[in-house]
């Protein structure tokens, strides 16, 4: 990589990233609350001392409310299918999808008796953009939405919640091996068709 090629995807990373509150303490935090295993089985790490992300071979960056909305390693084939059809990464995910997305999976499992039905979630859900206005385009720079006349359709929930600098707690998880789990932290999906139509 040429330093000037270097220098811009610093300056992108630093613009589109924002220095992880994490630590070995905080994410083992989750463990104690049960959604992750501990350090050695789940194979985690703090990003300690790195001013911009730097995944390792076969890790993928999640956010800690994620897990607090349903998320798990290894990743649902699920959601790493829905992951592959829009072309995106979870760190593209805001958290308020990842909670539809786990809801959706118990209810079709657990209260249906099936399978998830990939088609469904497409009948219910659309991906969308967030805006423009301020934050990154690529943390939390898409999420999942009820489609417009689908709110009679489906649980009425208070699925958009607030949530506070959610986005300055990452971390890395290392992914099961053959995993379909897109990491690109550099990269910044630009909308398609499929994403609404």
């Amino acid at each position: 990589m040429a330093k000037g090629d270097s220098k811009k995807r610093a300056e992108k990373m630093a613009k589109e990233w924002k220095k992880s509150k994490s630590t070995t303490k905080s994410i083992n935090e989750l463990v104690e609350m049960g959604p992750l295993h501990n350090q050695e089985l789940g194979s985690w790490r703090a990003p300690l001392g790195e001013s911009f992300l730097d995944p390792r071979a076969g890790e993928i960056v999640v956010f800690k409310d994620f897990f607090k909305r349903g998320f798990e390693v290894p990743v649902h084939p699920f959601l790493q299918g829905l992951l592959l059809y829009y072309e995106i990464g979870i760190h593209n995910l805001h958290p308020y999808s990842i909670i539809l997305v786990a809801t959706f999976i118990h209810l079709c499992e657990a209260f249906a008796g099936i399978e998830p039905h990939f088609d469904m979630f497409l009948y219910l859900f659309c991906l969308r953009k967030k805006g423009a206005v301020g934050g990154s385009k690529i943390a939390g720079g898409v999420f999942l939405n009820l489609r417009d006349g689908m709110i009679n359709h489906y649980l009425r929930c208070p699925w958009n919640t607030s949530l506070s600098e959610w986005y300055k707690k990452w971390f890395y998880v290392q992914e099961e091996p053959n995993s379909a789990t897109f990491c690109d932290v550099g990269y910044v999906r630009e909308k398609r068709v499929s994403w609404t139509d």
